[in-house]
C-alpha cells in the first residue's frame, strides 16, 4: 500500500499552494494518515483560532513526533489550506422544483453557516484563496444552477461575485461582532446595547436614517440580517437575468 507524500514539490519555481504540486508516492509506514492530521488540525482551528493552530501542539494531540507531520503535510500554510476545504460546505444540490432563487438562498446560507461555526476561515481566506477540490465542487454545483437558470456567461460570472463576495462579507461582519461579544464577556445583544450610547454620540451629525438603521440593526438576529441582504442581492440578479427576455 502506498500512500502521498506531501514533501515533493513542482521541479519549477517555489511550492506555491498544496493544490498546485505534483506529489509523488511512498511507503505508507506511518500510523497517522493526512485526513487524520487534517481533522485534529480543524479541532485545534476551532478551539482557539489561528493562533491555537502550532505543528508541535499538533503533534501532541495526535501522540505524534512533530516530524512525522511534515511527511504528510510539508508546511503550516499547507494544512491551513487543507483545513479550509475540509470543512467547505457540500455542493448544494438542485431542488428540481426549478426555484432557482431558493437554490442559491439555501447553498449561500450553507457557506455562511459554516464560515461562522469556523470563523477561522474568514481570516485565512484572505491569504489562501479556496481552490481545493470541495471548494471547487461547491462553486460548479452553484454555476449548474446558474446556468439551467438560463443566466448568460457574463450575468453568470457576475452573479458568482456576488454570491461568493456577499456571503464572506457578511460572515466576517457577523463574526467580528460576535468575537467582540466574547471578548467583553457579553451575549450580542449585552454588547448592543452597551453599544448604544457611543452610537448616539457618533450619528448625532447624521441624518436621522442612520441612527435608526444601527438601532434596527442591533436589535436583529444574526441570521435575519443575512437572509434579508441575501433576498435584496438575489432579487438583483432575478432583474439582471430578465434582460435575457
Amino acid at each position: 500500500m502506498t500512500e502521498t507524500s506531501g514533501r515533493d514539490t513542482t521541479p519549477n519555481g517555489p511550492p506555491g499552494s498544496i493544490w498546485l504540486r505534483e506529489l509523488k508516492q511512498r511507503p505508507a509506514k506511518q500510523p497517522l494518515s493526512r485526513e487524520q492530521i487534517v481533522r485534529a488540525a480543524v479541532r485545534l482551528l476551532d478551539e482557539g483560532g489561528v493562533r491555537n493552530l502550532r505543528m508541535r501542539q499538533l503533534a501532541d494531540s495526535l501522540n505524534s513526533a512533530p516530524m512525522s507531520l511534515y511527511w504528510h503535510v510539508p508546511t503550516k500554510d499547507d494544512l491551513l489550506e487543507l483545513a479550509i476545504d475540509a470543512v467547505f460546505p457540500d455542493p448544494p444540490t438542485p431542488s428540481g422544483s426549478g426555484n432557482w432563487r431558493a437554490d442559491i438562498q439555501t447553498c449561500a446560507t450553507d457557506l455562511f453557516d459554516v464560515l461562522l461555526e469556523h470563523s477561522w476561515m474568514i481570516e485565512l481566506m484572505g491569504g489562501h484563496p479556496p481552490v481545493g477540490p470541495r471548494a471547487l465542487a461547491h462553486t460548479s454545483a452553484i454555476i449548474q444552477i446558474l446556468e439551467q437558470a438560463r443566466f448568460s456567461p457574463r450575468q453568470l460570472d457576475s452573479a458568482l461575485s456576488a454570491i461568493y463576495y456577499y456571503t464572506v462579507g457578511a460572515a466576517l461582519s457577523e463574526a467580528s461582532w460576535q468575537a467582540m461579544a466574547r471578548q467583553s464577556a457579553e451575549s450580542e445583544e449585552e454588547w448592543a446595547s452597551r453599544l448604544g450610547p457611543y452610537l448616539s454620540t457618533a450619528t448625532q451629525d447624521h441624518p436621522e436614517s442612520l441612527t435608526d438603521y444601527v438601532k434596527r440593526s442591533a436589535s436583529s438576529s444574526t441570521g435575519q440580517r443575512f437572509r434579508d441582504g441575501l433576498e435584496c442581492m438575489v432579487s438583483g440578479m432575478d432583474q439582471m437575468r430578465s434582460m435575457n427576455s
